[in-house]
């Protein structure tokens, strides 16, 4: 009920706070400090969503600081990838991701801004490359082993497809949904998305960290 009534608040709110509590929703695990990016999809037929975004998101991005990047802006759909830049760059410096991106082209030890720009390119060649899964938080065993095909079998579908440690996985999930919750509650009982987006970071930011 909570999610259906967060929708029909959502719908209800002119285009500024609209955009922007649709945005605090969807980056709310970023906010939490659990995850380094997340990747959403605007389709252009759905016409307050995307005309608010460009009229509003952007700078609304930047004011609770964060970074985004368009993968892909067709006749249909705007996919960009919201991210924190500190925390993407954490986690894409761990050695064995290091090692995975080098294999695929990428350079060793570069900025943030060359990791992104280098998976916008190879989104524009392979439609949506595996790799994309390791920029939004997912652990490196679980990426290979969906990009790699593997026989393995599929222990848990959720936030990803989880191939490996699905115990950790589920308390992951659980910690996400928690978060995912706390915004739709907060946001239902009237918070701005400004508030909402500090109330998200000062509960849950530096608490859970899962990367």
């Amino acid at each position: 009920m909570g999610y259906l009534d967060f929708h029909n608040k959502l719908n209800s709110l002119e285009d500024k706070e609209y955009i922007e509590t649709f945005l605090v929703y969807n980056v709310s695990l970023i906010i939490a400090g659990v995850k380094p990016a997340v990747t959403i999809t605007l389709k252009k037929n759905k016409h307050k969503l995307y005309n608010s975004w460009k009229s509003f998101g952007h700078s609304f991005i930047k004011d609770i600081n964060l970074n985004y990047i368009e993968l892909r802006n067709d006749s249909t759909a705007l996919i960009i990838m919201i991210y924190e830049e500190s925390l993407l760059e954490k986690y894409l410096n761990y050695e064995q991701n290091q090692d995975f991106l080098i294999n695929l082209g990428y350079s060793k030890n570069s900025s943030i801004d060359t990791y992104v720009n280098t998976l916008k390119s190879r989104y524009a060649q392979y439609h949506c490359p595996h790799e994309l899964g390791l920029f939004l938080g997912i652990p490196i065993k679980d990426v290979k082993d969906f990009m790699e095909c593997e026989p393995k079998k599929c222990l848990l579908c959720g936030y990803w497809k989880v191939y490996n440690d699905s115990n950790r996985a589920k308390i992951i999930f659980n910690n996400y949904d928690k978060i995912k919750e706390y915004t739709i509650k907060t946001m239902l009982k009237g918070n701005s998305s400004h508030d909402l987006a500090l109330s998200i970071k000062s509960s849950f930011n530096k608490k859970v960290q899962y990367i």
